[in-house]
């Protein structure tokens, strides 16, 4: 068994910080005597300072920083010529965004975008038997919409002239059909049936110190000045960064009258440009790298009551900690007709209302800030 595990190797993709979370986990639990690589990307900020922080750590072998955001996203162009090259020399196409020189056995990512088609095709070339592995990246995972991404990456052909130029000559393999299986912590939550095996990840062990103490170590949780003392934690989510309008800022300010601003912290959203709360007096956190879960594994949370709107953050202490809480979903006091984002409507909050629901015991859908205790 000792020979064969120094046979593995995997590689873990991140784009975000519980992205990095949830690889740690799993290379801690599944991969702990296996040399694996991990790549850090620029979809999240601090990326470069999160990736050297993960070299000093030495868990992984070989930690390469990649700017993909915008390869990713479509946001490069190319012509028939350079899609051609591409199909046919994928390896080509990875060496201008990183030179990877092993051979893997396992892939994990847990977007399923353009990079990672790249990056599966190129790997498979070397290594046909490439197991393409899915984990979880919160509840977008069991949505209809991560379906829809992982089927937008078959590609259909109707020629033979063209499907023989796919397999024998580009020797494409796309993710579409060639997903080993998918890991997630909470297997019956999914609302989608893949074609492949769903596996339950196990929860995130809140008492092994020694894991909490290397996911400290890599987010410098321990450099962080940010204390959660306050009662009332409210939850920010990224609707301003994506430019939709979002009236949250002044639900909170109906509930500051009603229990005091000084017993309300704010956790910022990493993304959002600019601290809207602050600058009305709102205590909130400085240092937006830290996994809100990294904050849950330090921190007793027992006597605090945590607010959002629709917001997962409200239920990963319970689905991916196992831990309990008393907690808000502001949905019904914010105008979300108006907001133009697919995280107020349709599946997305029909899976986080459904949770809110199962969870009523401890997850209340308030229809006013005077429902808030």
């Amino acid at each position: 068994m000792e020979e064969e595990n120094k046979m593995n190797r995997q590689l873990f993709v991140c784009n975000s910080v519980y992205q990095v979370l949830v690889a740690l986990w799993i290379k801690y639990i599944y991969h702990p005597g296996e040399l694996s690589d991990i790549i850090i990307s620029d979809h999240m900020n601090g990326a470069k300072t999160l990736a050297e922080n993960i070299k000093d750590l030495g868990m992984f072998d070989q930690v390469y920083y990649v700017e993909s955001n915008a390869f990713a996203k479509h946001k490069n162009a190319f012509d028939r010529k350079q899609r051609i090259i591409m199909s046919m020399c994928p390896n080509r196409t990875l060496k201008s965004f990183v030179k990877l020189n092993e051979k893997y056995t396992e892939l994990y990512v847990a977007n399923v975008d353009y990079f990672s088609q790249l990056l599966f095709d190129a790997l498979a070339h070397r290594y046909s038997k490439l197991k393409f592995i899915i984990y979880e990246d919160g509840l977008f995972t069991y949505s209809r919409l991560y379906e829809e991404d992982y089927k937008s990456t078959y590609i259909q052909v109707k020629s033979l002239i063209k499907k023989m130029i796919h397999s024998v000559i580009y020797r494409k393999k796309t993710i579409y059909g060639n997903v080993t299986k998918l890991m997630v912590f909470n297997p019956e939550n999914m609302v989608w049936k893949p074609e492949f095996h769903v596996e339950q990840l196990k929860k995130i062990d809140c008492h092994d110190d020694i894991f909490r103490k290397i996911c400290n170590q890599v987010f410098s949780y321990d450099k962080s000045t940010d204390v959660y003392d306050r009662k009332y934690i409210f939850l920010e989510e990224s609707f301003f960064a994506e430019g939709a309008k979002i009236d949250d800022l002044e639900v909170i300010e109906k509930l500051a009258k009603l229990v005091g601003r000084d017993e309300i912290m704010v956790k910022i959203h990493p993304r959002n440009p600019y601290n809207r709360f602050s600058e009305l007096g709102y205590k909130t956190n400085k240092d937006t790298s830290i996994p809100w879960e990294l904050v849950l594994m330090n921190v007793d949370m027992s006597d605090k009551v945590l607010i959002t709107i629709s917001s997962s953050s409200i239920l990963n202490p319970i689905l991916v900690l196992g831990q309990k809480v008393k907690a808000y979903s502001i949905y019904e006091c914010v105008d979300h007709e108006h907001c133009h984002s697919r995280l107020l409507s349709g599946e997305m909050w029909e899976i986080a209302y459904r949770l809110f629901m199962k969870y009523s015991d401890m997850i209340t859908i308030c229809h006013s800030v005077d429902e808030i205790k």
